[in-house]
């Protein structure tokens, strides 16, 4: 943890994960924010409100409410996280496309992308900046971090496309390890960090 106290009082950071899909009946993602969210008050951003949220692995659900979270908390900061065996570490991912999502939801479905225009989105958020504070900081979080500019084009990156769609400067999407990678408190200190950083530079700006 850090030492200094930041004063953001009354401000709302979202932080949202995934349920289960697939063989992740158990979603690594859900398991950290939800580790996340215990540590939080007795961390140094305790004066600030944590808003989690399980998101199903929905579109549907997705493209209907994320927006309205936005809507109901105005937060300062919003980070999707999501699960990938691919991962080793913290992979932030930068770019998000509008189209493109072909793989089937826990329903079934996919996005109808007929009067869909092609678009690409990044995040305003310095990723190079982060991932090296990241991993500065990885002893004592036991956390790497790297950065990705392909979010795999199912509900990870299309959650992320959604809200960079409200504000880019203010969204971040993590991909994180399956648990026999990091565990989920591992995890959980390595988001925390991503959350100091960002909160610290908005304080800094």
């Amino acid at each position: 943890m850090h030492e200094n106290q930041l004063n953001i009082n009354g401000k709302k950071i979202l932080v949202t994960g995934f349920g289960p899909f697939d063989n992740h009946i158990i979603n690594a993602s859900w398991e950290a924010v939800k580790e996340l969210s215990k540590l939080w008050p007795q961390s140094e951003l305790c004066n600030t409100q944590l808003i989690t949220k399980q998101i199903p692995v929905s579109y549907e659900y997705v493209s209907t409410q994320i927006s309205k979270l936005w809507q109901e908390y105005n937060p300062i900061i919003v980070i999707h996280v999501g699960v990938s065996y691919k991962a080793s570490c913290l992979t932030i991912e930068h770019i998000a496309h509008s189209t493109g999502y072909v793989r089937p939801d826990i329903d079934g479905k996919c996005p109808n992308e007929i009067c869909t225009v092609c678009q690409i989105l990044k995040t305003d958020i310095n990723v190079n900046k982060l991932c090296d504070s990241i991993n500065e900081n990885s002893k004592e979080s036991g956390c790497k971090a790297c950065i990705s500019h392909d979010a795999g084009r199912y509900l990870c990156e299309y959650i992320f496309y959604q809200s960079l769609n409200i504000g880019t400067q203010k969204t971040l999407f993590v991909h994180v390890p399956d648990l026999h990678v990091y565990s989920s408190m591992q995890t959980s200190k390595g988001l925390y960090d991503i959350i100091y950083f960002l909160v610290k530079n908005l304080n800094d700006d």
